[in-house]
């Protein structure tokens, strides 16, 4: 890859980035679809350097989805420090994750292989909860915010579960059901007294909780004492939860 061209994109997403914090908050959606476009472009266009790249809508998901978000979020980190993380973050983020994409094609070192899915998950969490902080602080109706959290964990789950296995029929299934779930789940959460912060990490841990399931289950791994681990992380994140409905 020839990676002068992926800083140069990291810089514009990062002038950009910082542009948007003179707009004024009812822009901020449709200029985080215009950063969304352009990260849709370029991805393609810097991994098809690649000897064995194939386009693939997947490898999209995750860049377009932290160029979609990144405006609102720099918004919401306020002045000072914070919001100097909102605007150079994002550029920083966008920057690996697109390396990332690009070692993982078609491994040749494991070193670099694993640490690259590493930050593509992280990364998809991340995402995962920034997204439903937004969503629950929004607090819009079940309808509007169920969809909203229906599509936004259809597509990291789609981007997770192409980790491990092929973009095929059985993998879209999978990550079409974790999107309802979501959204069954999101439902009545958007009815309960909760803090912000309380809400998006139930959110978060449903999500990776129905994720890590649905991974393991596709991998033939799927064992009373995985099942087991992942009930003890939902107890884990519930306590999480209510700790920060506290706050």
């Amino acid at each position: 890859m020839q990676t002068e061209r992926l800083i140069v994109l990291a810089g514009v997403f990062t002038m950009a980035l910082g542009v948007s914090l003179t707009l004024s908050a009812a822009v901020l959606p449709f200029y985080g679809i215009a950063l969304a476009g352009l990260a849709c472009v370029a991805v393609p266009y810097l991994l098809h350097t690649h000897p064995a790249y194939s386009f693939s809508p997947v490898r999209m998901i995750l860049p377009a989805g932290i160029a979609l978000a990144a405006p609102l979020v720099a918004h919401q980190l306020g002045a000072g420090p914070f919001q100097l993380v909102g605007v150079f973050g994002p550029g920083a983020l966008l920057y690996g994750v697109i390396l990332a994409e690009y070692l993982t094609i078609r491994p040749s070192d494991p070193a670099f292989s694993d640490a690259a899915r590493l930050l593509l998950t992280l990364t998809c969490y991340g995402v995962a909860l920034a997204y439903f902080l937004l969503v629950y602080e929004v607090k819009e109706r079940s309808l509007i915010s169920g969809t909203l959290v229906a599509g936004v964990s259809l597509l990291l789950a789609l981007r997770l579960l192409t980790l491990d296995r092929p973009f095929d029929a059985k993998t879209r299934l999978h990550a079409g059901s974790a999107g309802l779930i979501m959204a069954e789940i999101a439902w009545p959460l958007n009815y309960w007294i909760l803090s912000v912060t309380a809400g998006g990490l139930a959110l978060l841990v449903a999500f990776y909780v129905l994720v890590g399931l649905m991974r393991q289950m596709l991998a033939g791994e799927l064992a009373v004492s995985v099942v087991f681990e992942f009930v003890t992380v939902s107890l884990a994140g519930l306590v999480v939860v209510f700790a920060a409905s506290r706050l």
